[in-house]
C-alpha cells in the first residue's frame, strides 16, 4: 500500500512564511503567511480605496518615505520576556497611581493626566522624591526583553537600512564589541554588545546633571543624589542589538544577552512544533494568512489583576496629603484592602498556552487551540440549550453558554458598594456639603438603603440559588416601534431594540418568593418618593401562551414589544423588555433540535446594527438633524455577522471565529 503522509503545519512549513524560522520556545509570536498577496487583495478592494481617499483628504501629505517590498514578516517575544513586560505593566500602574494622587493633592503631579506620557512622568519625577524612587526601583529590575522582527523581502539590505534609520542605531552601536551567529540555514547575524556606560559616559552624565541644575535650580541636594543614582543605574545596564541578513531575509533583534538571540534550528524546533499547533493541523492546507502562538503566563501578564487599584491608591494617597481629608483617607484604608482582595479574585486569570491560525474565506476565519482560562474548562465542555436563539434573523448581539458559580463578580460589586458607602459617610463627617448633606445621608441611610439592599438581595437569591448556570443574553431589533410621546414623524419606521436575559430554572418556587420580596422592597422605595400623589407600582398583568406564563407591568403604549416582563416555563426564566420576544423564544426552545455544540457562543451582527442605525439616521435627517451618522455608516457596509465559539475538547480549549465580509461596488 502507498504511504500517505497526512499534511500538518510542519509538513507545509515551506508555504507558511517565516513561521518555520521562529524558535519554538518564544512566549509570543505573530507571523504572516502570504502577506504580499493578502495586502494586494485588500488594496484592490473598493472599501480600501475609498477609505484611503478619505484618509488622504483628512490628513496632511506625508513626506517621502523609503518604500520596501515585504513578502512576509514576524514579531516574536522570546523566552523570559514576560518579566520585562510585567515591569512595564507596573510602570503603567505607577503612572496611574501618581496621576490620581496628583488630582487629589495638586502640586507638581497635578498635570500628568490619565493617558501614559513618559515625558510628563520624567518631569514629575524630577520634582517628586517618592515617584523618582519608584522609577529607580523599576529601572534597577528592568532588563531588555528578547524581541525579534523578521522580514522576508527581495531587498533585505533596504529593510535593515530602514530599521537602522528609524531606530537611530548608529547612535547606539558606536564601538560596541561584535560577534557573529551563523544559523543552520546560513543566516549571518551580527550581535552588538552594548554597555550603557559607553553611551552614558561619566562625562556625559556630568554634563546632563549640570544642564539640569541650570534649568531647575530648585532641585535639592537630596534630589540631586537620587537623580545621579538613577543615571548610574541606567549606565550599568547591558544589552545586545542584533542585525541579521541572508538571501531575501533580514532580522532585527534586541535582548539582554547573546544567548537569547536565536532562530529555530529546524521545523521540529520551531513554533510550528508547539503542542497546541497539532489541533490546528486540520487547517494546514488552507490558504492561511496569519499564525500566532503564545504562552499562558505571557497572556496573563498583559491583563492586570488589579486594574483599578492604582487609581484607588492614588486617590487615597492624594487625600491623605490634605489636612481636611487625611482622616477620611486613613479610615478608608481597611475598605481599600478588602476591595483590592475582591478585585484580584475577580480579575485573576490563568490561561493555558495557545495558538491560532487565520485565513480569508468569504470573510475572516480564525481557528485557535488552547489559550483558555483553566478554571473555565469544565463549563466550556458543556452545551447550552439556548444557542439556537442567536440564529434568530433580527439578533444584533447574543451570547449563550454555561457560566461559572464562583460568585466573584457579585463579591467585587458588593466590595465597591461598601467602599462607596464608607466614602460617602466619611465625606459627610469631614463636613463636605454641610448640614444638608448630613441630613440627606441620614435619610438615605434610614429610608432608602434598606429597601435597596432588600431589592438587591432578592436578585442575588434568584441568580445564585434559583437559576442554573446555563443562560443567554439577546439584543435584537425585531420589535415594532410604538407611538411614544415625542416620537418624530417617521419614527415608527425605526425598528425597536429588544433585550432579554434567559436562564434555566433550578428552583421555581424560590423565584416566586424572592420576586415577592423584591416587589415589597420596591414598594417601600416608591413610598419615599416626594410627589403630590402616592407613587406605586402599576398592577401586574399575567398572560399565558402555551407553557409560558408572562408577568408584566403594562405601559400606556399598548405594545407587546415594549413592556417590562418576566416569563417562565417549567425549565426557563426570561427577563426583558418585550413579551413578544419572550413568547417567541419559548416557541423556539419547544421545537426538537439537533445535538447542541458545547461551549460559549457570541454573535454580533453588524448588518443588523447598521440597519437600525441607518433607519435612525434617516428619521433624524428628515427632522432637521445632521446627516453625519448616515455618511459614516457606509464604512460598516462590508461587515456582516461575526460568530465566535469557544469550547473545551479533551482537556484543551478550542475556538473559532467566522466574520463574514464582502466588498461593495460603490458607496452612495
Amino acid at each position: 500500500m502507498p504511504i500517505v503522509v497526512k499534511p500538518t503545519l510542519m509538513t507545509e512549513a515551506a508555504k507558511l512564511g517565516l513561521a518555520g524560522r521562529v524558535a519554538g520556545d518564544v512566549e509570543f509570536c505573530v507571523s504572516s503567511v502570504q502577506w504580499k498577496k493578502n495586502a494586494e487583495a485588500l488594496k484592490a478592494s473598493n472599501w480600501w480605496r475609498q477609505m484611503m481617499a478619505l484618509v488622504e483628504d483628512k490628513t496632511p501629505a506625508a513626506g517621502e518615505a523609503m518604500n520596501v517590498a515585504v513578502d512576509e514578516m514576524f514579531l516574536a517575544f522570546g523566552k523570559e520576556s514576560l518579566k520585562s513586560i510585567a515591569l512595564l505593566r507596573q510602570l503603567n500602574d505607577l503612572y496611574n497611581e501618581t496621576a490620581y494622587r496628583g488630582m487629589m493633592s495638586g502640586g507638581v503631579l497635578a498635570g500628568l493626566g490619565t493617558s501614559f506620557d513618559a515625558k510628563k512622568l520624567m518631569e514629575a519625577a524630577l520634582r517628586d522624591p517618592e515617584l523618582l524612587e519608584a522609577l529607580i526601583l523599576v529601572l534597577e529590575r528592568f532588563e531588555m526583553p528578547p524581541v525579534m522582527i523578521g522580514v522576508a523581502s527581495p531587498e533585505p539590505e533596504k529593510v535593515l537600512k530602514l530599521a537602522s534609520d528609524q531606530l537611530h542605531l548608529a547612535e547606539w552601536l558606536g564601538d560596541a564589541p561584535q560577534s557573529r551567529i551563523v544559523t543552520t540555514q546560513g543566516e549571518k547575524i551580527t550581535v552588538n554588545e552594548i554597555a550603557m556606560d559607553q553611551v552614558l559616559t561619566v562625562e556625559r552624565r556630568r554634563e546632563w546633571m549640570a544642564a539640569l541644575m541650570q534649568a531647575m535650580p530648585q532641585i535639592t541636594p537630596e534630589m540631586k543624589d537620587r537623580i545621579t543614582r538613577g543615571m548610574d543605574v541606567l549606565a550599568r545596564k547591558k544589552w545586545v542589538l542584533a542585525l541579521g541578513l541572508s538571501t531575501e531575509r533580514a532580522y532585527v533583534a534586541v535582548a539582554k544577552s547573546k544567548e537569547q538571540i536565536r532562530l529555530a534550528n529546524s521545523v521540529e524546533d520551531s513554533m510550528l512544533a508547539r503542542p497546541e499547533m497539532r489541533r490546528l493541523d486540520v487547517d494546514a492546507l488552507k490558504s492561511l494568512g496569519l499564525i500566532v502562538c503564545w504562552d499562558g503566563p505571557f497572556w496573563d501578564v498583559l491583563q492586570s489583576d488589579e486594574p483599578f487599584q492604582p487609581i484607588v491608591r492614588g486617590l487615597l494617597a492624594g487625600l491623605q496629603s490634605e489636612k481636611m481629608f487625611a482622616g477620611m483617607a486613613r479610615s478608608l484604608g481597611p475598605q481599600a484592602v478588602e476591595l483590592a482582595a475582591a478585585e484580584r479574585a475577580f480579575y485573576h486569570r490563568e490561561h493555558t498556552n495557545g495558538a491560532a491560525v487565520a485565513w480569508w474565506e468569504g470573510g475572516l476565519q480564525v481557528d485557535f487551540a488552547g489559550g483558555i482560562v483553566k478554571a473555565e474548562m469544565e463549563a466550556l465542555a458543556k452545551a447550552s440549550q439556548f444557542t439556537a436563539l442567536l440564529d434568530e434573523p433580527e439578533v444584533v448581539f447574543g451570547m449563550s453558554g454555561q457560566g461559572s458559580t464562583t460568585g466573584t463578580g457579585r463579591a467585587y460589586f458588593e466590595a465597591w458598594m461598601r467602599t462607596a458607602y464608607a466614602a460617602a459617610q466619611e465625606l459627610t463627617k469631614a463636613g463636605v456639603g454641610g448640614e444638608k448633606a448630613v441630613e440627606t445621608f441620614k435619610l438615605v441611610d434610614q429610608a432608602v438603603l434598606p429597601g435597596v439592599i432588600s431589592l438587591y438581595d432578592g436578585t442575588k437569591t434568584i441568580w445564585q440559588k434559583a437559576l442554573g448556570n446555563d443562560g443567554a443574553i439577546i439584543l435584537d431589533i425585531g420589535g415594532k416601534m410604538p407611538l411614544l410621546p415625542g416620537l418624530p414623524p417617521g419614527g415608527d419606521a425605526v425598528p425597536l431594540p429588544r433585550f432579554a436575559n434567559v436562564h434555566e430554572i433550578k428552583n421555581r418556587e424560590l423565584i416566586g418568593v424572592s420576586w415577592q420580596n423584591m416587589e415589597t422592597a420596591l414598594q417601600m422605595l416608591l413610598k419615599q418618593v416626594p410627589a403630590p400623589q402616592p407613587v406605586g407600582l402599576p398592577p401586574v398583568v399575567t398572560k399565558r401562551s402555551d407553557d409560558a406564563v408572562s408577568h408584566s407591568y403594562e405601559l400606556p403604549f399598548g405594545s407587546e414589544d415594549l413592556v417590562p416582563c418576566v416569563s417562565l416555563t417549567e425549565k426557563m426564566f426570561m427577563l426583558g423588555t418585550s413579551r413578544a420576544q419572550q413568547v417567541r423564544f419559548a416557541e423556539i426552545l419547544r421545537l426538537p433540535g439537533s445535538a447542541l455544540p458545547a461551549g460559549l457562543r457570541v454573535k454580533m451582527s453588524f448588518t443588523k446594527l447598521r440597519e437600525f442605525l441607518k433607519a435612525f439616521a434617516m428619521v433624524r435627517a428628515q427632522n432637521g438633524g445632521t446627516d453625519g451618522l448616515k455618511a459614516a455608516l457606509k464604512w460598516m457596509e462590508p461587515f456582516e455577522a461575526m460568530d465566535l465559539r469557544v469550547w473545551s475538547d479533551e482537556g484543551m480549549g478550542r475556538g473559532s471565529v467566522s466574520w463574514k465580509m464582502h466588498d461593495v461596488l460603490s458607496y452612495d
